[in-house]
């Protein structure tokens, strides 16, 4: 069977987009992934076929770090040129992260199919890049900054796990709060979350990410270091507190709870708030955007003023539904209609 290779790494949005893809691919083609060395990208590719790089991004005020990160690439960039001259992959896919950067130069060299999937709604510095010699990229919002439109630029929305569908939400006796802040946790969601436990008629459960659990314990509230099901998680939720990553967006968009999104306000220009922001203006359900730079007490605060709002005047409903996303068919269908 003709081989596929997929990029991606880093978080959780990336790697989730890339794994999405497969199952659209595998039927077709033998997928491999090439991804990077953190634990995100151990923890979620362990059951996949998959090559961990020691690539490294070129950002950085040290000299001795660029040098370092520089002879790493080159490294990567030697082992990916054998590689792709051995398998000759049918096309090479990148979905975020800076192992993207070699993995798919390499692949226009060598004079391989290129595609990208650019999920924020501003692109990183990796995407701008790869876009100018992609032959498709793929886009998740209408005017995403930093990519110029053109014939090869398609809206396809955000490729998300099939398993991610939209269900009825139902009300029980307590409120049932779901609090991430993507893959990797959020310190300033972390602190906030205790002050939602003062209220007996909350329940929670809070992701908090890599060697954030604490000590703290409560009744109504508990935490895990990461969600593998997160279908389930949305299904027992009421209303989602998170970030806004383009994963956590998309996925969003389907499963239509209210949701209190607090931006990165560090991410590359500040996509997350332009993430935030593109879903709230869509109007499908109850969105608030929290300031991120905020002090800590004022966004747990004003998270918990929110919360009592979506409380007292039960706005639940989605103004529509949607049962599943449709990107990664989409993607599917117009890589095989260039490449055929």
């Amino acid at each position: 069977m003709k081989k596929i290779i997929i990029a991606a790494g880093g978080t959780g949005g990336h790697i989730n987009a890339a794994l999405s893809l497969k199952e659209v691919f595998k039927n077709d083609y033998e997928v491999e992934f090439i991804s990077g060395q953190r634990h995100l990208d151990y923890q979620l590719f362990k059951d996949h076929k998959v090559r961990h790089l020691g690539g490294r991004p070129l950002r950085s005020n040290n000299p001795f770090t660029l040098l370092k990160n520089l002879l790493r690439n080159i490294i990567v960039f030697i082992y990916l040129f054998y590689l792709y001259l051995i398998q000759r992959p049918k096309f090479v896919i990148g979905t975020g992260g800076y192992i993207c950067g070699p993995a798919l130069l390499v692949a226009k060299i060598l004079f391989l199919k290129v595609f990208i999937v650019e999920q924020n709604a501003a692109a990183g510095l990796t995407n701008r890049i790869l876009a100018k010699f992609s032959d498709l990229v793929f886009v998740s919002f209408k005017n995403t900054k930093g990519i110029e439109f053109s014939s090869k630029v398609i809206l396809s929305g955000n490729p998300i796990r099939s398993s991610i569908r939209f269900k009825n939400t139902n009300i029980g006796e307590k409120i049932n709060i779901l609090i991430f802040g993507g893959s990797l946790g959020a310190k300033q969601l972390n602190e906030a979350a205790q002050r939602l436990t003062d209220n007996p008629k909350f329940s929670i459960t809070h992701q908090v990410g890599k060697n954030n659990i604490t000590d703290f314990q409560s009744n109504n509230y508990k935490q895990v270091e990461y969600i593998d099901d997160m279908q389930e998680a949305y299904n027992w939720s009421n209303i989602i507190i998170s970030r806004s990553g383009a994963s956590s967006i998309s996925e969003l968009e389907i499963v239509r709870r209210p949701s209190i999104l607090v931006p990165y306000q560090y991410a590359t220009d500040d996509h997350q708030t332009l993430n935030a922001k593109s879903l709230k203006e869509k109007e499908l359900f109850y969105v608030e955007i929290i300031n991120p730079k905020a002090s800590d007490q004022k966004i747990a605060d004003h998270i918990y003023k929110a919360i009592l709002g979506i409380v007292e005047r039960e706005d639940f409903d989605p103004h529509s539904s949607s049962e599943t996303s449709v990107a990664s068919e989409l993607i599917k269908k117009k890589v095989y209609e260039f490449i055929k």
